[in-house]
């Protein structure tokens, strides 16, 4: 197995640049540790993303909390942003500042991460590519919990090798805020915030506009969202009621394919959803929600500076949209469409007794897509109630999960296991079983070990997508994998150290492979992928927020090694892990008054390879490492900021063939304003 010491021997300027920050890191804390006072450490957040919902120290898995008071003055701009250089997860971008990314967990495929906000799951069964695009703004995030490694056992077979769970917040008083961004490449973001407190009925609302012109030619980016919560406290619980909508369109240059330039998509997305909880004796947990997404993905842009329809072809001035063959061309058909829906509805209920705690539930889940090219063909065409947008496939299933948890503590020594039972009215029945177990060896110190089974059937792309450099198989099989986990957890005062090491077997893995760079690419189960994987994260908060030299620290760290295919084999996802990814965060006050600084820094080297478009050689990934700074001032009730995005200006691609930004110039202003209605 590879060590952290042929980590650090990648390239010269890179052990030097983490030397550096090491001794920095290092003795700040010892700074830190000796100026601070102990109050409600991380040990003590209540985390809910592991059935019944229990405190961080008592947890026997691995479990990473993300709170609103590190994203105060950090310098990110997206969700993305945020799973990066806090959660020290893979986040492959193809567009920046979140228009279009793809989330991987231990490696795992974009396809094989469970994302809900506030308990309820919004994948979407078309592709893992949505997945993060969700209404949800970082101004309205109380906390993210990122469960590691499999949760099929509490949620079904999304949460594969995964999960995220968004905690919005709930406002004390009546505020409003406002925070502006300007910047290069044509960038504004407007987020604004209100919320109105009446009794034990609250409401917010927030709005958000997000634009740029691009760092290159066609990565444009115009983005919207609306988003209404109210929340009705009762005795003993509470009922929420969650409204979203997202429309973003963007530049897609060489996003699926670098053949075709002139991407581009947009995607609409709308989301509702109600959810009661109620935290007594028997605490019962119940929620529903519809969610619809638009996706409409044009190979060749249409836009008067674009591609334009006439007739049945596109054009661009002389260039007609099409597909070259001996002797002319094929010309451009249309845009692809697809329109999901998703039905979903949990009912949880638990209770307690000498012999532990009891968590028991159903989930129920309808999803359905229309499309021009996913799904079975129909037998009429139906059209879109706007623009050109016309459906002549699709598809439905059902899906319904079963799930039964227990838990049990006795002084240092805890026990947790279960079982779901998942139907689908396509795959059949499937049981994913798991047990964790811990120990306290001293009172800040535990040892835990975990064995959990997991399973994800495929997304109507990988079954149905007919692409010009795709051909997807219809009979794909559901993907299981069982995963071994070992860790610690260390806590001192303001200090959360964890690490764990763990083996992944998965059994016919879903993945798009070809073995010849000129071929398509075509998906398959993989007979077999093993993964071995170490992961340590480090956490420093400091208590006083206003007046400590370092508000926050943090450093994660992960390696991955899979076992490969032979070697004639290319792999699209799969075999594209991050071999290592570092990942550094420091929040800390300068000596004047009311400044402050936020660094995050990220090195990943990653495994695998593409193909280059232009020399049509298989090119390795190259190691990356970006460094972002926000400098905050603050004078009263107004927070200016200066973000330097990528500070070194270093080439980085995510994806083959898609460059990422150099160095971005960000200029901000925030504000907020507390009132009263009644006095």
């Amino acid at each position: 197995m590879v060590t952290f010491a042929a980590f650090l021997t990648i390239q010269m300027n890179l052990r030097s640049i983490l030397y550096i920050i090491g001794i920095v890191l290092l003795t700040i804390f010892q700074k830190a540790v000796f100026s601070q006072t102990d109050s409600i450490p991380l040990a003590e957040i209540e985390i809910n993303s592991a059935g019944n919902p229990l405190v961080f120290k008592q947890l026997s898995r691995s479990i990473q909390v993300i709170t609103s008071n590190d994203l105060k003055t950090a310098p990110v701009f997206s969700l993305d942003d945020v799973l990066r250089y806090y959660g020290g997860l893979d986040v492959r971008e193809r567009g920046t500042m979140g228009v279009q990314s793809d989330l991987s967990i231990r490696g795992g495929g974009m396809d094989q991460n469970l994302m809900m906000v506030n308990g309820v799951a919004l994948n979407d069964p078309q592709t893992g590519h949505h997945n993060l695009n969700q209404a949800v703004m970082i101004t309205n995030i109380e906390k993210i919990e990122i469960l590691e490694g499999p949760g099929s056992r509490w949620f079904g077979p999304n949460a594969f090798s995964g999960g995220i769970n968004i905690i919005t917040r709930q406002p004390e008083s009546n505020q409003l805020k406002l925070d502006l961004s300007g910047g290069q490449h044509g960038l504004f973001f407007a987020d604004v915030a209100g919320t109105f407190i009446m009794g034990n009925w609250t409401n917010s609302i927030f709005l958000g506009h997000h634009q740029s012109d691009g760092y290159i030619r066609n990565t444009d980016f115009n983005m919207n969202q609306v988003i209404n919560e109210s929340t009705l406290k009762i005795p003993d619980g509470m009922l929420r009621i969650y409204l979203g909508y997202l429309n973003k369109g963007f530049g897609a240059n060489c996003f699926y394919t670098a053949k075709y330039p002139d991407q581009y998509e947009q995607i609409k997305s709308s989301l509702a959803s109600i959810s009661f909880e109620k935290n007594n004796q028997l605490p019962i947990k119940i929620n529903a929600s519809w969610k619809r997404l638009y996706d409409r993905f044009e190979l060749f842009r249409e836009d008067h500076l674009w591609y334009q329809k006439i007739g049945d072809i596109y054009v661009n001035g002389s260039d007609t949209a099409g597909f070259p063959i001996p002797g002319g061309i094929v010309p451009y058909k249309g845009h692809n469409y697809h329109r999901t829906d998703v039905v979903s509805m949990n009912a949880g209920m638990g209770f307690s007794t000498q012999a532990g705690n009891t968590n028991f539930g159903i989930l129920a889940r309808y999803e359905s897509i229309m499309s021009n090219v996913l799904g079975d063909l129909m037998l009429d065409t139906i059209y879109g109630n706007s623009g050109d947008a016309w459906y002549n496939r699709s598809k439905n299933r059902k899906n319904v999960t079963l799930y039964l948890n227990h838990s049990y503590i006795n002084g240092r020594f805890s026990i947790a296991g279960g079982f779901s039972a998942f139907y689908n009215t396509d795959y059949g029945m499937h049981i994913s079983p798991g047990v964790d177990m811990g120990y306290f060896i001293v009172d800040n110190l535990k040892v835990y070990g975990s064995v959990n089974q997991a399973l994800r059937i495929p997304t109507f792309t990988d079954l149905y997508y007919q692409g010009v450099d795709q051909v997807s198989n219809p009979d794909l099989k559901p993907e299981t994998a069982t995963t071994y986990e070992l860790g610690a957890k260390l806590f001192l005062l303001r200090f959360t150290i964890t690490g764990a090491v763990f083996h992944r077997d998965g059994k016919d893995l879903i993945d798009w492979i070809k073995e010849k760079p000129e071929e398509k690419w075509h998906s398959m189960n993989l007979t077999s992928l093993k993964t071995n994987g170490i992961r340590c994260f480090i956490q420093y908060r400091s208590k006083h927020q206003n007046r400590a030299l370092v508000k926050s620290a943090g450093m994660s760290y992960s390696y991955l090694e899979s076992q490969k295919l032979s070697n004639q084999y290319l792999s699209l996802y799969a075999l594209d892990y991050l071999n290592h990814n570092l990942a550094l965060n420091l929040t800390h006050q300068l000596f004047i008054k009311n400044l402050q600084v936020s660094w995050v820094f990220n090195f990943q080297q990653r495994s695998g390879s593409f193909i280059d478009f232009n020399s049509g050689d298989v090119v390795r990934y190259q190691p990356i490492h970006r460094i972002n700074l926000q400098i905050n001032y603050q004078i009263s009730k107004l927070d200016f900021s200066l973000t330097c995005r990528n500070l070194l200006n270093e080439k980085a691609v995510d994806y083959g063939n898609v460059p990422q930004p150099g160095l971005w110039l960000i200029a901000g202003l925030r504000t907020s304003l507390d009132f009263q209605f009644f006095k």
